[in-house]
Parts: C-alpha cells; sequence; structure tokens
C-alpha cells in the first residue's frame, strides 16, 4: 500500500536529515571546529588583556601629568624650598621651578607619547618655551596640538595662542585676512565673538582704527553676551565717543586667552 507522508511529517524528515549532517559535519571537523574556538577565546583574552593594559597606562599617564602640572603651578619659597616634595613641591626661583616642570613634561610625551595626558604636557611645554622665548618650538607644539585634537576644546585656547604669536611676530597682514576667513566659516574653531576681539585687536595694532571700531561694534551688537562685549563697549567711546552711548552692563573683558588658563 502507498504510503502519504503529511507536509508535517516531510518538515520533520527534513529536519533530521540535516541535524545528521550537521552531526556528521561536526565529527569529521572536530579538529577544526576546536581550533576555531580556540581562537576566537584566544582573541577574546588578548583584547581583555590590551584593554586592561591600556587603561593602565593611560592611569599612570593621568598620574605623571598630574605631577608635572603641580610643579608647575607650585608656590615660591626661597627660603624653604621643596622642590622634590611629592605632595607639595616648592622652588627657591621660577628657574628652577621651570626646568623642573619641563623635565616632567617632556618625560610624559616620552613615556606616554600616544595619550591624551602627552598632548596635554605638549601645551605646557609649548607656553614653557614661549617663555623662555623659543616661539617656533611653542608654535610647533601648539599647531602639533591642533592637528591631532581639533575638536578638543583646548584646541581652541592653543588657536588664541597661536593667532597672539602671530602679532607678537608681526604678521598681522596675514593674520587680519585669516581671522577675517575664519568669521565666513561654519565651524571656524573659535567662538565667533572671541575671532571678532582678535580681529578688532590686529587692526589696531595695524593702526586701522575705523576697521578696528566695526569690529568692535559687531561684538557688542552682535553678541551682547559676550565676555569680551564689556571691552568691546570701552574700545567704542574711546573711538567713536560721539556715537559709542552706553549698552548697559556687561561682563568685565577678558584680556586674551592663552594656555594654559590662569
Amino acid at each position: 500500500m502507498t504510503q502519504h507522508l503529511t507536509r508535517k511529517e516531510m518538515k520533520r524528515d527534513d529536519f533530521a536529515t540535516v541535524m545528521g549532517k550537521g552531526m556528521d559535519y561536526a565529527e569529521s571537523h572536530a579538529r577544526t571546529l576546536l581550533i576555531g574556538l580556540g581562537v576566537v577565546a584566544l582573541a577574546a583574552v588578548l583584547f581583555l588583556i590590551g584593554r586592561v593594559f591600556l587603561e593602565n597606562r593611560a592611569e599612570k599617564a593621568n598620574e605623571a601629568l598630574s605631577r608635572a602640572m603641580k610643579v608647575y603651578q607650585a608656590p615660591i619659597e626661597a627660603a624653604s624650598a621643596k622642590p622634590d616634595d611629592p605632595k607639595s613641591p616648592t622652588f627657591a626661583d621660577s628657574t628652577a621651578r621651570r626646568n623642573r616642570a619641563k623635565q616632567l613634561f617632556e618625560e610624559v610625551r616620552k613615556d606616554y607619547g600616544s595619550s591624551d595626558a602627552a598632548d596635554v604636557a605638549g601645551l605646557y611645554l609649548a607656553q614653557i618655551a614661549a617663555d623662555e622665548g623659543q616661539l617656533d618650538k611653542a608654535r610647533e607644539l601648539w599647531t602639533g596640538f591642533v592637528d591631532d585634537n581639533p575638536k578638543n576644546i583646548l584646541a581652541g585656547e592653543a588657536r588664541v595662542n597661536l593667532i597672539h604669536l602671530d602679532r607678537q611676530q608681526g604678521k598681522n597682514e596675514d593674520l587680519t585676512q585669516r581671522l577675517k576667513s575664519m568669521l565666513e566659516q561654519d565651524e571656524p574653531g573659535l567662538p565667533k565673538d572671541v575671532i571678532l576681539f582678535e580681529l578688532a585687536t590686529t587692526q589696531e595694532a595695524l593702526g586701522r582704527k575705523q576697521d578696528a571700531l566695526q569690529s568692535w561694534r559687531r561684538i557688542a551688537e552682535e553678541y551682547p553676551e559676550s565676555a569680551y562685549r564689556s571691552e568691546a563697549q570701552n574700545k567704542i567711546n574711546a573711538l567713536d565717543p560721539s556715537r559709542g552711548g552706553a549698552l548697559g552692563g556687561g561682563i568685565p573683558g577678558l584680556g586674551g586667552g592663552g594656555f594654559p588658563p590662569g
């Protein structure tokens, strides 16, 4: 008698066939499968080890940076200097303090070159170089930080320092054009009121009082909440007393930013 298989029985037979083939494959390739699982497990272990290593390295880098910053900001106590005190170092003079801080920041960059701490150490080294009159070195370090960390909040401080450095080195004409170009960009890397402040300051340095006056007015009119508004109003009053007028109270002006922050 002919037997008729139902759809459910056919599916069950197909499933059994597939499972049987799967078991046969597993038996014949057991070694390969075990090796594959071992590779996956080894990769997972290596990943965890690498992650722990990186986290530990970052922690050590931050500790080294913190130590260097503590030295950089240490008080001057000529009569009782304690430069090697790990908790509260003091120095006989600013030169000794700067030299020690420079050494420690350089060690951070040498020992933890690819870390965030090393990048921040570079900013301090740039400021130290500027203080020592090594302006090309300072420019190199500030530019390097901006190139490597364009979105970092500290990149703004580095950009401002580079602007100040350009003025100090007499590059006012080129700087004026760059600042004007930045004002036209959607993401210039600095707040527009900061750019206008630097532009007005540069225009004044070039003796272009009317251009500077226009830039100061833009700060006062377009950015009423700017920290530079009060200074902008004072400049407007000085450059054009007949049209300055009072624009109301303002936030005391900032003298220009810079890294490290005061």
